[in-house]
Parts: C-alpha cells; structure tokens; sequence
C-alpha cells in the first residue's frame, strides 16, 4: 500500500483506530434509505440479464488480441468457460448465446497485480514478521469493492496483505467472482504469494511522526535487511532440526519431532521457493539490497511492487529477471516517490523487463486501462505494449498466463467488452466476463448512454518541441495554422492567435501578422486556451507526508485573514509538471480538511488564483483575495445517528453528536460576530478599533467576494445554503460528492459547483453509498449539468493536479457532454472564479495563456507540444523529464533494450 497513514495499514497500529474504522466500515454496508427520485443500484441491477452458462459467441468487436494483434469485425467463441476460436467470420453453434459487440473493442481481462479490495483486514501489525497469516482467510465476496472494479474492466487481481510489516503476511491470486462463496475466487492453480515491504512503511517513520508513536523495531532501512537476514537465519535452522529429525526417525523411532511453528515454516517455503515474494518498495538502493539478498537466498522473487525509482537500475533488475509493477502517474505523495516519473513504466519495458501497471486499490472503481494508456505518451509505447501493461504482463507476474491475459484459444474466457478504443479515457466498460459468465453488464442508473461521448483516440507522429525553432520571451507571437478552439465563439480551422505583450491581440482566420512577429507552426493541431484548475494546493505543498513542505493547513478554526498567495513556493517542481498537461491558472487554497496532518479550520483562509509560471510570488500572482474557504461542518442525520448507535457506544455517539452542532454554532456565531463588526465599522469607521480577522470578512458579507463552502454530503450542502443565505453571501459548493443530490436546490439558487474529479485511484471525495450506482463518481457531473447546475473542476490536491484534464475527460463516457467539460476547464471555471474577463478564453485584450495540443486536450494520449503563459512561451521540461533524460542512457548497458534517445524523443 502506499501510505503508511491510510486507514487500512493504520488498523493494525493502533486498536481504538481499528474498532472506529471497522464501525465505520460496517455503517456504510448499512446506508441510509435513499429518496425515491434518486437512481439506485440494489442486487437486482447489478445481477447482469445476459446468461451463459459459460458459453458463448462475441460477435463483431474489435479483438484486440495482445498476443497476434488486432481482428476488425472478429468473433470469439467460448465453451464451457475456454476460449476455443478466434477469428473473423466465424459461425456460433445452434443455441449458443450470441452478444453482439458490432462497433466496440474487445479486450482481454485486466489483471491488477496490486489489490486491497474485499478484505476484512490488511495488516497484522503485532510483529513485523508474520508469514504465518493469510489474507485468504477474509476474503469478503460480496464486498462492492469487486464489483466496481469488474465495472472497470478487471478480471484477475492479487490481494495482498499490507506493507506495514518487513514481511507480510501470504497473499492470494483471485479472480474477480463478485457474489461466489469465498473459496471460489482463488485461482486453484496459482503460485502462493507473500507480501514483504521495503522503505518508509515498515519502518513506520510516516506513522507518528519521527521517533514517535509505537516503537517498533526497525525504524531505518538498515533494520529492515537485518530483519530478513535474522528470519532466514531462524528459518534455516528450523529446516536443519527437521531435516537431522527426518534422517533419523526411522532408526530411532522415539525421537520427539521438533515443534511444528508455522511462521519459520512459511519462512522456509519462501526458501524452497513454495512462496513466490511480492514486494513493496520504491528507492533504488532498497531494490538492490533486496535483489542481493534473493540471489544470496536462492528465493523467488517475483516482482518490484510500486518500484518508482526502478528506472534509474534497469540493467540490474533486467539482470535479476524480477518483473516490475508500477504507477503510471502516482509521485510526491511521501519522500520516497518523490523522485518517481511517469516514463518508469516505459523505461522498465524498454529494457526488456516484464512490468505492469497496478492500481493498489482499496476501494475498487479505478481504470486501469487508462493508467496504462498513459504511458503512450510518458515513453511512446505502442498500443500493444500499454495493454501488455495490464494483461499478459500482470498474469506472468502473477503466474497465471497460462490462463489469461490475451485471447487465444485454451485461455479462460476472461473478456472485456468497450464501447470505444480501450486506450481511450471517452471510453467506458459495457460488459465484464470470467470464465465466460457474464459478471458484470452496464446498467444505465443515471440515463447517461444517449448523451456520452465515445471517441477513439487519435496518435499522431511524434513532435519534437524541443527541437522546434527556440522562442524568445517578450516577443510577439503568431501561432498559425492549427485549429483553434477560441471558447468563446465557434471553432476556427486553420486560426491564428496573435500573443503581444502578455495578450491576446488578435484570433481569426485572416488574421493581419504584425512585421516582426515569431511564427509558431501549428498545423495538424489543436490551440485551446491555458486549462485551469478551480481549486488546487500547488504552490503550497510539496511532498504529503513531509510536514515541512506543507504550508496548506493552519492551526485554529477561524483564520481568515491568511491568504493562499503568500506562501506559494515559486520554485516548487510540482509547477512545471502540473502545467505540461496544459493546466495554466489555479485557484491554490488553504486545505478543506486535515487530510494527512490531522487539521481542519472551519475557515481556513482565503484561496488566490495564481499562474503557473514565474519568477516570484508576486509575478504569479493573478488575484490574491480571490474566494473564503469554509469547511462547513457537516450534520449527522436521524437515519446516520441511528447507523451510528448500533455500532459505538452512546457516549461515543453523543459526543460526535454534540461536536457536530457545536462546530455550525461556532460558524453562525463568527460570522454574526463579524457582522455586527461590520456595521460598526461602516457606522464609526476608524473610531473602531481593527480587527484583522474581521477586516477580512467584510468583503464577503457583502457580496463583493464568493464564500466557498467545501461540503459533501447532501446535508451538508443543503445546510450551506441555507447558511449562504442567511447571511447573504454568494456561494460556491466545493467539492461536492453528493452535490448531485441537492442538484433542483443548487440550480434553483443559481449556485455554482466546483467538482472534485477523482484523479486517481483513491477517488477523491467519493462518499459512495450501497445503493449508488457503480458510475456515481462520474455520472453525476452529468445529473448537475441537466438539473442547470454550473459546474467546473478542480483536483483539490498539488502532485496529482496534472491528471485533472484526462479525468474530466473520463465524465465524457458517462454523459457529459464534451463541450461542457471542456468548459469546466476553462470559460465556466473562469466565470465561477471571477475573471471571465481574465482568462479562459482565446479572445483579444485577454491573456495570453495558450496551448497548442497534439490533440484533445482531455485526451489522455494528446501531447501539450507548445505553451504559452502570460504571452510567453514557457519550457515543457520539468524535475521528471531531466531524471528521465539522464536515466534512459543506461539503457544502453542492456543488450537489445529499446533506446529512447534524450527526452526530445517523447516529446515532453
């Protein structure tokens, strides 16, 4: 798992956590009764109507093979659960069931070499050597968590014990069986699997800060090699006693066997090589330490979990054969990714190592297939290779290729169906099958089918910007022949956008180009302008779990007077590489809750739009006193309290009962505090005396300035308004997982929506409820949209902010309109914020953010190939691309691996 701090590894370090997380997790199995008027998704919905009994025919997809290349308009044929054709043209036996893929792409099953879903517990924290422990043994079937992950297209995972220990407990290869008894989902011939863990996590130095919290031997990376060493050692002489017992009992027949102790004995099965090791890791000298030590053991290890610094020892792992599985974009996130690019998927595959891409998912909506086509463009993969990411590759690592991972005949019939090109984020999953059953068939809750957006994504060759003619800032620019999407008026083939002093002076299809001006040569793509992300910590954060890079979150419930502006770090290396993905302007604001720190303002602070490019502070920033931030404090219903008291002790629920109401008295009382200084003020102006914190109300009880309130929950939200406007302030709903809910009321109230996307596999801030369809996260952008609602995006993060387009873009395969998402990042998000006028738009006086794209800019395999800030032409390189040009020339001490050349090659 990657934080040590996440609620599944904190269940084995501390017992009163665990009891609140499991009454946690056993009230959201229990969920309040929904309204009537809302879409449901009860076992009924999702019992799929396609049976087959194992057999069937798959007529007229796409059959993206893997293994020998794409059939256009191919057939498959399955029987009694194999695969026994494949082939265009083929003919189904009498009375076999036909579904009809005409149009779509069918895909092997993903296989996910990395999962926590559908286990009671992931950690046995009581030592930090416990091979003797299964997760096996809690496997829960009917967990959701595999169900939305067959929505997602995957058929085969490894669940995995936790990373909290040096070695782990034993792990099960399973296939995805949503619904079958427990003992169904493991793959009866799969190797045996156990977990070990490498780096911060084990030596628990995220866990309680340095030197605190439960001391537990090892706390350095020094421990950690001496805890295997001391393990095996154990486990050797366990083998010998049994070993000198064996040799002798025959001829001494009395002798007491040695004591059976089954952790040296799963110690010794991973050194007779029983038990393949999985494991958790990420710097490379912790790689090297532990692929010394399985040549010097003689155990099998598989594969590099994670392994973000893998790239800088490809010959040694491709000398090892160890496979490697990793993220495709994940980094920053503790100190030990700081240094992970998203070439590493590439590189790995470039030196002729078997990698994948995980998704180390706990909660089981997640897209794999869009993590994996994220590395066409971070390191020119072919389409062969990213879907070799997440088949074949994964099921060689988990030792299943023999039955799955590509489509040929005598393989299970694991298939997945698409309504477009997989490596598409327009794309989406329709129909889910294991064995050829069918376990999972999209079930349309929200009505979306008829409004969303399939495309086929688009490669285009490589362009070198790098190698473009250098541009000077402060010149005048003329971008020509792309075609231009101005976003505030029609679509311009063939445009030009005349950059001149910071601004846009002039877009048009005969355009005059003033003498002297620098041509930039667009033709073949698209000119949008600079995309912006609505609420973001960039600038203010740096590596999550190192407090000293956060500057996100201050102590004290009211706060005010701090702005966002003040403590942006100018030279963080989050800028560089957010902007690459075309994102130019964000609003950076104090954070909505703890998170990982553990605080939690009522009002946090004031959010200030900055752009991603600059010397200075001061040359960033766009707009300091932008919105209020006001975590409104969420209330607890009758229906929750009730969830509540069947789980915890009355006290227990009293006390979150009373907090709750305390936290919305102390926010009405502030704000009537602050107007009654208001009044005063405007009444006797400086015969008042200042007060800093109630200065800086004023604007926005006055309307001058928006409040943004962070709520999720629909009561919460219902409770925001109602707050708003007694108050009379103008709102703006962040966040918003249920804003969908209360969408009549937003609308009706004209109250925008800032939208936090799920940008990555911990989704954001999805509160999912049993009977939410499958596709809420996503769908329910689409049900703002049709209630009236204005809605734009924001990450609500720093590292992972550059994969907002492409997540946005995934709204568009669940109803969303295209042009309206696109709009959420740019024209809507600017007219929420404020600054319409500003930027957002490619329009003449406005300014001169630009970007010239290979291709849809929410696409997740388009290139931003030229940028342009503040009317000054910015580099597309950043801390990533200069690790991965000095990197990729160690390819060259491996023998027949792909050379990449320097980062010019991959165009970013």
């Amino acid at each position: 798992m990657k934080w040590i701090a996440s609620p599944l590894c904190l269940l084995t370090l501390a017992p009163a956590l665990t009891a609140a997380v499991l009454a946690a997790d056993a009230v959201a199995q229990r969920p309040a009764r929904p309204a009537q008027s809302m879409p449901v998704e009860l076992p009924a919905q999702r019992k799929p109507t396609i049976i087959t009994n194992g057999s069937c025919f798959i007529r007229g997809g796409t059959v993206m093979t893997v293994s020998h290349g794409d059939i256009k308009n191919g057939d498959i044929l399955i029987e009694g659960g194999k695969i026994t054709e494949v082939g265009p043209n083929l003919t189904p036996p009498a009375g076999i069931t036909v579904i009809d893929a005409v149009g779509k792409f069918i895909t092997p099953g993903i296989v996910d070499a990395h999962e926590h879903i559908a286990l009671d517990t992931i950690n046995e924290g009581t030592d930090v050597v416990t091979p003797e422990v299964s997760v096996r043994d809690v496997i829960d079937p009917y967990s959701l968590s595999i169900y939305r992950g067959l929505s997602s297209g995957v058929t085969s995972t490894l669940l995995l014990h936790g990373s909290a220990n040096a070695i782990g407990g034993q792990s099960v290869v399973v296939k995805m069986k949503f619904g079958k008894p427990a003992d169904e989902l493991p793959v009866p011939d799969a190797p045996r699997m156990v977990k070990f863990a490498l780096g911060e996590n084990p030596t628990q130095m995220n866990f309680g800060g340095f030197r605190q919290g439960p001391q537990r031997y090892p706390r350095t990376r020094m421990g950690v090699e001496s805890v295997y060493r001391r393990a095996f050692a154990a486990a050797k002489q366990y083998q010998n006693e049994w070993a000198a017992y064996n040799a002798a009992v025959a001829a001494h027949p009395e002798l007491v066997p040695p004591r059976r102790d089954l952790r040296l004995q799963a110690l010794s099965d991973i050194l007779e090589r029983k038990l393949w090791v999985q494991c958790h890791c990420y710097r490379a000298d912790e790689i090297l330490m532990l692929l010394r030590l399985s040549k010097e053991y003689g155990f099998k290890l598989a594969t590099l979990h994670h392994a973000l610094e893998a790239y800088k020892i490809l010959p040694e792992i491709k000398a090892s054969g160890v496979g490697v599985s990793t993220f495709s974009q994940d980094w920053a996130y503790k100190a030990e990714a700081y240094d992970a690019i998203p070439y590493n998927a590439a590189m790995c595959m470039d030196a002729g190592i078997v990698t994948s891409v995980n998704s180390d998912n706990t909660q089981g909506s997640y897209h794999l297939n869009v993590e994996a086509a994220r590395c066409i463009p971070y390191g020119r993969l072919s389409e062969q290779q990213a879907l070799k990411l997440i088949t074949i590759n994964a099921a060689i690592q988990l030792g299943i290729d023999h039955r799955t991972g590509t489509l040929d005949v005598g393989k299970d019939g694991d298939v997945v169906i698409w309504s477009g090109d997989p490596l598409s984020n327009f794309s989406r999953c329709e129909l889910t099958m294991i064995e050829g059953d069918v376990y999972f068939q999209r079930h349309d809750a929200f009505g979306c089918d008829a409004t969303a957006t399939i495309k086929n994504h688009a490669r285009m060759d490589p362009v070198d910007p790098l190698a473009l003619a250098p541009l000077r800032s402060g010149a005048t620019y003329a971008i020509t022949g792309g075609t231009v999407h101005t976003m505030a008026g029609p679509v311009i083939p063939n445009g030009t956008v005349v950059l001149h002093d910071g601004r846009i002076q002039a877009v048009g299809a005969h355009v005059l180009i003033p003498h002297g001006a620098i041509r930039v040569d667009a033709r073949g793509e698209q000119v949008y302008p600079g995309l912006i992300d609505a609420g973001s910590h960039i600038g203010l954060t740096e590596v999550e779990s190192i407090a000293s890079t956060q500057d996100d979150s201050e102590i004290g419930a009211f706060q005010p007077d701090i702005t966002a502006a003040t403590a942006v770090n100018a030279s963080s290396a989050i800028i560089p590489v957010t902007r690459v993905s075309g994102i130019t302007t964000t609003q950076t604001e104090p954070a909505s809750g703890g998170g990982f720190r553990g605080g939690g303002a009522v009002i946090g602070g004031q959010g200030s739009l900055i752009t991603l490019a600059g010397w200075t502070t001061q040359q960033m920033d766009l707009k300091q006193h932008l919105a209020l931030h006001v975590n409104y404090p969420a209330p607890i219903s009758a229906d929750r309290l009730e969830q509540l008291r069947q789980f915890l002790p009355p006290a227990q629920v009293a006390q979150m009962e009373k907090a709750a109401g305390a936290n919305q008295a102390k926010l009405n009382a502030f704000f009537e505090k602050a107007q009654q200084y208001d009044a005063m003020r405007s009444a006797a102006g400086n015969q008042v005396p200042l007060d800093v914190r109630l200065e800086a109300m004023r604007p926005y009880l006055h309307g001058a300035l928006p409040v943004i309130f962070h709520a999720n929950s629909a009561a919460a939200i219902r409770d925001a308004v109602t707050f708003a406007g007694k108050f009379h302030l103008k709102p703006i709903i962040a966040d918003a997982a249920e804003a969908w809910r209360v969408a009549p009321l937003l609308a009706s109230k004209h109250i925008p929506v800032l939208y936090q996307v799920p940008i990555s596999d911990s989704l954001g801030n999805v509160t999912w409820e049993s009977y939410d369809p499958y596709d809420t996260p996503y769908a329910c952008v689409e049900v703002l949209h049709r209630a009236g609602v204005q809605v734009a995006f924001e990450s609500e993060d720093a590292s992972s902010a550059r994969n907002l387009p492409a997540q946005v873009g995934m709204l568009c395969a669940f109803g969303l309109p295209h042009n309206v998402a696109i709009e959420g990042l740019t024209t809507t998000a600017a007219e929420i914020l404020g600054v319409g006028n500003e930027i957002g738009a490619l329009k003449p006086g406005m300014r001169g953010d630009v970007i010239v794209t290979s291709g849809d800019p929410m696409s997740i395999t388009s290139d931003v190939d030229r940028l342009f800030i503040g009317g000054k032409p910015v580099t597309l390189q950043t801390r990533q691309t200069r690790l991965y040009e000095k990197y990729s020339r160690r390819l060259a001490e491996i023998p027949g691996a792909r050379l990449p050349g320097t980062i010019s090659a991959a165009r970013r």
